[in-house]
């Protein structure tokens, strides 16, 4: 629960680009027109989602335009000032946007079909999200463990109805690219069949966005287990030399998937350096698997965690082919794979990494 919790709150601070990068498809152009700012107060508009645009304008007696291209209707994060920022969908069309800054959480798109989708599932669900961090923050500081214990109760009790209720909305409102995107963060606390059910309400064109790309890729990967052969893949390193883990055959490899923003992986990586500096000799071989979007988080990361073996990434985070071929739903998450190229063992940051190593590499010695 603690780990879903986490993701949700590292989905609303994705990093911003500092640089609008074009994306192929229509034209879209968003007139503002907002009140309560200064002339020279700066607007920045990013993608929601991993590796997208960036655009970035100046207001002028409260308006400016920006203009750019679009794949398909898309949710951004517009930012202003360091504590203004709210989330809109945006078409590629022409579009108004209309607000203030004293409520900017409130601000109207005009023309924007998906905005007029997305406001009632937030009016749902907004309300309920306060409470749920108002929960939490009351688990943080309170110092009685019987409180607290019945305070982590509530908040699981309470997340689990947000939970069905996102459920509900999934198999009962319209479809639309709102719930598709609903469906994407939903993916991993529903069964397949239940998964595959509702994507199949949905009609052509959002199963072929790209939240419905990701899924339908996602139905079709099958769940590693136990004596599985482990996929191949080639991907690049930090130096863009191809790695391939068929290269690997004849070592134990633990291959481990992690990302920089998260806390438990990088409490992992710590660990590491002297699991392998300790058993490398006998064919122990790591594979640090990242799944950031930004190059220079990862390398900054690896360097800060002392990653000396083979690390590799394609700043696709969950999206990676990879990531999903071995159907990665939190972080982190490790394979242990053996000499021939089976799974040994699946897990994340509870594993007895060297316990389960030891066991396949003594017979050897």
């Amino acid at each position: 629960m603690m780990m879903l919790k986490k993701m949700f709150l590292f989905l609303f601070f994705l990093p911003f680009a500092c640089l609008a990068q074009q994306e192929k498809g229509k034209s879209f152009e968003i007139q503002f027109d907002l009140l309560g700012f200064s002339n020279g107060a700066k607007l920045q508009l990013s993608s929601f989602h991993e590796g997208g645009r960036s655009y970035v304008a100046i207001l002028t007696d409260g308006k400016c335009t920006i203009k750019g291209t679009l794949e398909e209707p898309s949710l951004y994060v517009l930012t202003a000032k360091p504590n203004l920022r709210t989330v809109i969908w945006i078409e590629p069309i022409r579009m108004k946007i209309l607000g203030d800054s004293l409520c900017f959480s409130d601000i109207e798109v005009l023309n924007s079909r998906s905005q007029v989708e997305a406001i009632p599932i937030n009016k749902q669900l907004d309300p309920m999200w306060k409470e749920a961090a108002a929960l939490d923050q009351k688990i943080e500081v309170e110092t009685d463990s019987v409180k607290q214990r019945d305070l982590r109760i509530a908040s699981d009790r309470y997340y689990r109805s947000i939970r069905q209720l996102r459920v509900h909305n999934i198999f009962n409102k319209t479809p639309s690219y709102p719930l598709m995107q609903e469906l994407y963060f939903l993916r991993t606390s529903l069964t397949r069949d239940s998964l595959q059910l509702a994507f199949d309400r949905f009609p052509e064109n959002i199963k072929n966005s790209r939240s419905g790309r990701f899924l339908k890729e996602f139905l079709q990967a099958i769940e590693l287990r136990k004596g599985d052969l482990a996929p191949a893949f080639i991907v690049k390193d930090l130096k863009n030399n191809d790695v391939n883990l068929t290269d690997f055959r004849g070592k134990i490899v633990v291959l481990d998937f992690w990302a920089a923003w998260c806390a438990p992986c990088r409490q992992s990586n710590k660990k590491l350096p002297m699991l392998y500096g300790k058993y490398k000799k006998r064919g122990l071989e790591i594979i640090s698997f990242n799944l950031d979007t930004n190059r220079e988080i990862w390398t900054k990361a690896a360097v800060e965690d002392g990653i000396s073996w083979v690390n590799v990434g394609d700043q696709q985070a969950l999206r990676s082919k990879t990531a999903i071929t071995y159907r990665v739903q939190g972080l982190p998450r490790v394979y242990i794979i053996d000499r021939n190229g089976f799974i040994i063992a699946t897990g994340g940051s509870g594993m007895d990494l060297e316990r389960i190593v030891k066991e396949y590499l003594d017979p050897l010695l």
